[in-house]
């Protein structure tokens, strides 16, 4: 395993031998084994130093050739240090001459560089004297470019001192010959316009001799503005009647004045890129700036503070930014003085008010309708309150300039949400007609009531898209939304108390002649032949086309059913979906429930001698005429969908699905329910296999008996037991004890709760011991239930039905976006 070559590598057998885990068992052999080895290899190593040890000829010549090497070794490193030696003595010389050379070279250098220090010293002075401005740029700028790089590091030198001394003061002076060059043009007032000479001499000369020194830069700039704004503001002292909030906007009359004075007369004697007119008017701002805010502090210290006046110096501001904007494409990066007005903003809105109400009094007095009804069917001042609320919210978001004011945002919340909530009360909410007011004319009524869900659509959705502007720029969008939260619920309710309006007074207006021709069918002689008399008049009812079911009703052949008239007038076919769907859930419902009141056995029950109303034959055949009168139900339902449009897509849209199968549903339940009322009662087995496969195995013993009471049968307790034998052997595993109220499967009785809980308690006053024990053991129906259901009064569960009606605002959200600034 050992190697004896020179480069025998260990780890090669190292990982051999400790190849796994296991080879760590014999870790205690393998340190035997190589102490052995380590033994051998030592003793084999004394031999070989014995052996070479011992004299021999070889090992002499080996020795003495070796001393003579290192002889040799020992004599060249004597040479080597000689022969450096030698050759540092003779560089030694040309050491000192190179350091010498450089000296005398950074000598030279600084001796002619003082040279021309001192010339352009001496010339510049001599221009200066001239007012030679052009010719003093070159000398100049050299000598303050060497004065400051070269030959400051000298200053301890008295001489080099003496001479920056002397070229700091011609820099003062050169400054000061500027001001009284610039002083007296500016002094002059009447600058001839062919005088190019001094302007050249003061833009091309005394501008670059400044732009050489950035402190003197900066110094003659701000004595150039304090001189062209010095009349201004001995003017306009905060202190004087001149300086008041009054005056503010003579104030931006001078400096328009000073700035077009200047652009005409002085722009050409500064170079272009120090931008003499914007720093002008920089300088303005900061001066105006901190002016405005002690004029409107102690203007509105009173408790009361003059609005007009506020108003007046805002909207000078304002339009003095706009013009300084335009002029200088907006350059100016001072704070607007138009911010110094945002601690008082709250005055602004409040100002607002007074408008509004001027508005109000030609929103209450102004046709409701517009004047071309084609182009939107909602009221011209809800989009009129909009427009101003827009310009409102652009102005105060200019006033701030786009900066987060929560305080400012909030009270222009609050000022939205007081105006929002002021026009439902006293503009839409009149177009709703009272409950104590019984329905004259049911087209107008219609029409006004769309108008109000359309108009209060459009203010919901516009209510969202300001909420969502105003949020963007603060910072607690949380605060804004409890603002608008309160008017939000208003419009939700008007939506919902408009679309009650249509569904429980307008359309039972035409719906209530349809159930009366149902009442006053003569269902004991019925002759199934075609569709009922009813049903006729209820296709016509909520037909869209006008059609006239009666030759002698003139009325319906000149204009629309109300059905009609109302899908017309709705601005969105969002709202008609919607309405279908609830209509559909009227008419399933009144048919339901008529059925129901047309069969249900009177009361009390089980008199001696008393007979059904009908007969079971009677029933099925009432049924079946039932069953033909769904069928043209369904069709009507079915033709819903193109009352909102007839668009070749109309079967793809998500809405006409919703509503297509809304009515299946309903139908679909109302099928089953009659189907029940013509099945046989021949075999109880057979019975209790069709009621379940109609019910989906409804287990609530109520439904079960209502259903065999309204099928007519006699009140035969040995026939309602065996009845009874059946369908409790299927449901007796069923705890209708333990199923909470509310979550009871009561067949199509949902449409009509009030008619369930009145047959139960009708049932379980029976007098009969064994029809007693029979409903409060078997069927376990008791008054308790009945109080249940009948506790909950009609008119109650009718208030219910009305909330379910309330149409949320967000889902009808269009795309349009009314609050986006600069459109």
């Amino acid at each position: 395993m050992l190697d004896c070559t020179v480069d025998y590598d260990p780890l090669e057998d190292l990982t051999n031998i400790l190849f796994s885990k296991e080879s760590l068992n014999n870790i205690d052999q393998l340190i035997s084994a190589t102490r052995s080895y380590k033994q051998q290899l030592q003793e084999d190593i004394l031999e070989e130093e014995t052996s070479l040890n011992a004299p021999s000829g070889d090992s002499t010549e080996m020795e003495v050739s070796l001393r003579k090497v290192f002889q040799d070794f020992k004599e060249t490193q004597d040479i080597s240090a000689s022969t450096e030696l030698t050759i540092s003595n003779l560089t030694e010389g040309i050491s000192y001459l190179d350091i010498a050379k450089k000296n005398l070279t950074h000598s030279l250098t600084l001796f002619q560089n003082l040279k021309i220090l001192t010339d352009c010293y001496i010339q510049s002075n001599e221009l200066l004297l001239q007012c030679s401005f052009r010719k003093m740029v070159g000398p100049y700028k050299i000598m303050c470019s060497l004065a400051e790089n070269t030959f400051v590091s000298y200053k301890s030198l008295d001489e080099i001192n003496y001479l920056l001394s002397a070229i700091s003061r011609l820099k003062a002076d050169t400054l000061a010959k500027i001001k009284q060059n610039y002083n007296a043009l500016f002094s002059s007032g009447n600058v001839p316009d062919h005088d190019t000479t001094l302007s050249s001499e003061l833009r091309e000369g005394a501008c670059e001799l400044l732009d050489c020194d950035s402190s003197t830069k900066t110094q003659m700039i701000d004595w150039c503005l304090d001189k062209l704004l010095f009349e201004m503001n001995e003017i306009f002292r905060v202190d004087d009647e001149a300086g008041s909030l009054e005056n503010l906007s003579r104030r931006y009359i001078y400096f328009k004045k000073i700035l077009n004075n200047f652009n005409s007369k002085f722009a050409d004697y500064f170079l272009k890129d120090w931008e003499m007119s914007v720093r002008l008017t920089t300088s303005f701002y900061r001066i105006s700036h901190k002016d405005l805010q002690v004029l409107l502090k102690r203007e509105f210290k009173d408790k009361n503070p003059s609005i007009d006046l506020f108003m007046a110096a805002l909207q000078s501001t304002l339009d003095f930014e706009k013009y300084i904007d335009v002029r200088f494409s907006k350059k100016i990066k001072e704070p607007k003085l138009s911010s110094c007005f945002e601690p008082y903003l709250t005055l602004w809105v409040s100002h607002q008010n007074q408008m509004m109400d001027k508005k109000f009094l030609s929103y209450m007095s102004e046709p409701k309708f517009p004047s071309n009804e084609a182009e939107s069917l909602v009221l011209p001042s809800s989009a009129d309150l909009f427009r101003t609320y827009r310009s409102v919210l652009t102005q105060t978001l200019e006033l701030i300039d786009n900066n987060a004011n929560d305080g400012i945002l909030t009270s222009l919340a609050d000022f939205f949400s007081k105006w929002l909530q002021s026009y439902s009360q006293r503009v839409l909410l009149p177009l709703l007609l009272p409950d104590n007011i019984e329905v004259q004319d049911k087209h107008e009524a219609a029409k006004y009531t769309v108008l109000l869900i359309n108009t209060a659509d459009y203010c919901a959705t516009t209510i969202d898209q300001l909420e969502e502007k105003l949020s963007e720029f603060s910072s607690d969008p949380e605060k804004l939304s409890a603002s608008f939260s309160k008017t939000k619920n208003i419009y939700d309710d008007l939506l919902a108390k408009g679309t009650s309006f249509l569904l429980n007074r307008v359309i039972p207006l035409d719906l209530n002649f349809v159930w009366r021709e149902f009442n006053n069918n003569d269902w004991s002689n019925t002759m199934i032949e075609d569709y009922s008399r009813y049903m006729v008049t209820l296709k016509s009812v909520l037909k869209v086309s006008a059609s006239a079911p009666r030759a002698s009703d003139k009325q319906r052949q000149d204009q629309p059913s109300t059905m009609a008239f109302i899908l017309s007038q709705f601005n969105r076919d969002v709202y008609k979906w919607n309405f279908l769907d609830r209509v559909i859930d009227i008419v399933t419902g009144n048919f339901a429930s008529h059925t129901i009141r047309l069969l249900q056995p009177i009361p009390p029950f089980l008199l001696a001698g008393g007979k059904r109303k009908f007969e079971t034959k009677t029933v099925v055949n009432i049924g079946e005429q039932l069953l033909l009168d769904l069928e043209l139900l369904k069709e009507i339902f079915h033709a819903f969908p193109e009352n909102v449009n007839n668009d070749s897509d109309l079967r793809e849209n998500t809405s006409y699905k919703r509503v297509k199968r809304h009515a299946d549903g309903n139908i679909d339940q109302l099928l089953r329910f009659v189907k029940l009322l013509v099945a046989p009662l021949d075999s109880a087995d057979d019975y209790y296999e069709t009621y379940s496969k109609l019910t989906h195995s409804n287990p609530d013993s109520a439904v079960w008996s209502f259903i065999l009471a309204l099928k007519g049968i006699p009140w035969d307790i040995a026939l309602w037991k065996k009845l009874w034998g059946a369908y409790n052997l299927e449901t007796d595993d069923n705890d209708e004890a333990s199923t909470p109220e509310g979550s009871r499967d009561i067949f199509v009785f949902k449409w009509d709760k009030a008619l369930l809980g009145q047959f139960e308690n009708n049932l379980s006053r029976i007098q009969d011991p064994t029809w007693s024990r029979f409903v409060r053991q078997d069927l376990k129906i008791s008054p308790l239930v009945m109080k249940k259901i009948v506790s909950t009064p009609q008119m109650q569960q009718h208030k219910e039905e009305q909330k379910k009606q309330s149409l949320s605002v967000k889902d009808f959200v269009t795309n349009s976006r009314f609050f986006s600034r600069g459109t």
